[in-house]
């Protein structure tokens, strides 16, 4: 959500976004936005006048009665209650513009930072090697029978997938590899609800705007698309103070979404696992800790010894509630770079949603600026890990780092 004020001051600050965005649809509704929020600002003063007035002339009743003036104080009775009639129709009038503006400021991305026009590659790390000998993922999952697609699908239906064995563990292994890396980076680690409130996602800026790529239950709870949504909610509604930030979380959920398009295999699913990196910070130094976020996030593909690049988003391709995005994309041999972080600084779009502010050293108060990161999702890194690091006889070699979480050397071949 965007301040109002702004917005009304400078709509070409709003326009400029849009359009850089593609959203040029919305140009009209940030004129209309402000023609309605002078109606607005036109009924509240009406409405403190006509407060104002009926205080005045309830003394004034009183002050009738009292020396006896029937007729007068019968006068302005009655113009007391055409006032109260008033105030009641300026009211409601203000009530219906509020759910008015409101519905429009939802609708609204967020302002964004100096972004360039096409997606920019800003760091690469590691080399692309691809041999003659070596299989794609699901060519080396035949001898290997790590991943069930086709008995997910029997019983889910396309857009998820079972992990069997080493496949399990191999999930199980850098979930806690990932949860360990966010720990020494100084992320406190949180067990979130997978199940929120549309409250909830409104903060978050999931809804209205996605709510058909949602699974919403029959009680109107929606499953998470990512842990972002209950990490930014732990705040909801709370004052902090400035000595607090910056206050970094990470939590491993699945992740539920409605892929239209899903199909069999790891690319466009309807569950996965991912780890999250989230922050609440100061206003000042939001900018910088994304660059932070950033460097936790390639960290793990370091370690990892996975080669990866690192992209800038244009205003086209980053998300409703970003400012600015990284997108860390891992190589794979047959299957090209594979996204598995969107790094984001949601500035105050999120906090002022959600109502989450902190007190400065000046005592004023402010909405905190809050970052978001995948640190990473699971069944990519998976893809990436058999592609790189397979061997000639159809096993895969571990990485070093993740060995004594996944118990052995080797992910070695089934026999038939």
């Amino acid at each position: 959500m965007l301040d109002a004020k702004l917005i009304e001051e400078k709509p070409e600050l709003l326009k400029k976004s849009v359009k850089e965005r593609g959203l040029n649809e919305l140009l009209k509704k940030v004129d209309e936005f402000v023609k309605l929020r002078k109606d607005w600002k036109f009924l509240k003063t009406k409405l403190d006048s006509l407060r104002h007035e009926r205080n005045k002339i309830s003394l004034s009743i009183n002050e009738a009665i009292k020396s006896n003036n029937k007729q007068e104080a019968e006068t302005k009775k009655k113009r007391a209650k055409e006032i109260s009639e008033d105030v009641k129709k300026t009211e409601e009038k203000i009530i219906l513009l509020d759910r008015t503006l409101k519905y429009f400021d939802l609708e609204f991305p967020n302002l964004i930072d100096k972004l360039p026009k096409k997606d920019r590659i800003v760091e690469k790390h590691g080399k692309e090697k691809k041999e003659k000998w070596m299989k794609n993922y699901e060519e080396l999952n035949k001898n290997l029978k790590i991943v069930d697609f086709d008995t997910a699908v029997n019983m889910s239906g396309t857009g998820f997938y079972t992990l069997i064995g080493d496949g399990a563990k191999l999930e199980r292994a850098l979930i806690n590899f990932f949860l360990d890396m966010r720990k020494k980076q100084g992320y406190k680690e949180v067990s979130v609800p997978f199940l929120v409130t549309e409250e909830a996602m409104i903060n978050s800026g999931q809804l209205p705007k996605f709510k058909e790529d949602m699974f919403v239950t029959q009680e109107n709870l929606y499953l998470i698309p990512t842990s972002e949504v209950p990490l930014l909610n732990l705040y909801a509604g709370k004052f902090l103070n400035e000595n607090e930030l910056p206050i970094y979380v990470t939590a491993y959920s699945p992740c539920f979404r409605v892929e239209k398009g899903a199909t069999k295999g790891f690319f466009r699913v309807k569950q996965f696992s991912k780890v999250e990196l989230f922050k609440f910070v100061k206003q000042e130094d939001s900018f910088k800790e994304l660059d932070k976020i950033l460097k936790d996030a390639v960290e793990t593909l370091k370690k990892l010894g996975l080669t990866y690049r690192v992209k800038i988003l244009s205003a086209e391709e980053i998300g409703f509630a970003s400012a600015k995005t990284y997108d860390i994309e891992v190589y794979t041999p047959f299957n090209g770079w594979l996204e598995v972080s969107s790094c984001s600084n949601c500035t105050d779009f999120q906090s002022r949603r959600a109502k989450i502010k902190y007190i400065n050293k000046k005592g004023e108060k402010k909405f905190v600026h809050t970052l978001n990161g995948s640190g990473l999702a699971v069944p990519r890194v998976i893809i990436s890990i058999l592609e790189n690091c397979q061997q000639k006889d159809g096993s895969i070699k571990i990485p070093k780092t993740l060995k004594s979480y996944f118990g052995k050397d080797k992910i070695k071949i089934k026999e038939k």
